[in-house]
């Protein structure tokens, strides 16, 4: 049996109202290597409620999410509804696919939740074709985010131990949580999709962050390349990476 993960309790779902947004949003150049890999096989690992499936599989001839979380996946399924769609329950540390046979694997927000960054990055590259391309997006080792994370962040996760501490995140965090959104974000989301995002922020229990010299080390021991990059405004930033020939 499957146990129920961090991401079944609170799955990643905020945005679905509309699918036009959620494609708006996308990394411009994520949504260029889709295109660019037209009726090609694509894979997204820890795919989650399916974002980048959506547009992914206009594009993809073989499109396949991979993700741990049950409930996830199940949302996806609904969401997208495309024949040519497979998912599948998996983890990232042990990809269940063969070696050498994806064109593009999309790990967006993902290797830095599983405990183990190296080996998830490895697997990620393991089953790229020889001149595949990843889609990687990981923490940025050196922003604000971390230190938010860690001190804030483990205070959060230490008072959620106890009802009380849970009654309070529940009651007033989230709340607050909502409200800022409300006050300074652009993009509108309801309380429950604020509450997603609070405890993916503040409350997922394992969260690393990387410099752009660890992926270009763990990039030139694993055969491949980073081909572009992205520092972007977020947390994350994003690599494209080729497996060499």
């Amino acid at each position: 049996m499957t146990d129920t993960t961090f991401y079944d309790i609170t799955p990643f779902s905020y945005g679905y109202s509309c699918k036009e947004s959620i494609i708006q949003n996308m990394h411009p150049l994520l949504k260029q290597l889709i295109r660019q890999n037209k009726n090609k096989c694509m894979v997204d690992v820890g795919c989650g409620c399916g974002r980048n499936l959506l547009y992914a599989s206009s594009f993809a001839s073989q499109l396949t999410g991979i993700d741990l979380s049950i409930q996830s996946l199940n949302f996806a399924k609904d969401f997208i509804k495309n024949k040519n769609l497979e998912l599948i329950v998996g983890n990232n540390l042990a990809i269940p696919l063969l070696d050498n046979t994806v064109d593009l694997v999309i790990s967006d927000g993902v290797c830095h939740h599983t405990g183990d960054t190296v080996k998830a990055f490895c697997e990620c590259i393991r089953i790229l074709k020889p001149g595949g391309t990843l889609y990687l997006a990981v923490y940025k080792k050196y922003r604000y985010y971390p230190l938010l994370y860690y001190v804030v962040g483990g205070f959060l996760r230490l008072i959620n131990k106890i009802k009380l501490g849970n009654f309070i995140i529940e009651k007033l965090f989230i709340k607050i949580h909502y409200l800022m959104y409300r006050l300074f974000k652009v993009q509108k989301f309801s309380i429950s999709e604020s509450r997603n995002i609070f405890f993916d922020y503040f409350l997922t229990p394992i969260a690393t962050f990387q410099s752009k010299k660890d992926v270009a080390s763990w990039s030139r021991n694993n055969n491949s390349t980073i081909v572009d990059y992205d520092r972007t405004k977020g947390n994350c930033h994003v690599f494209i990476i080729q497996k060499n020939e």
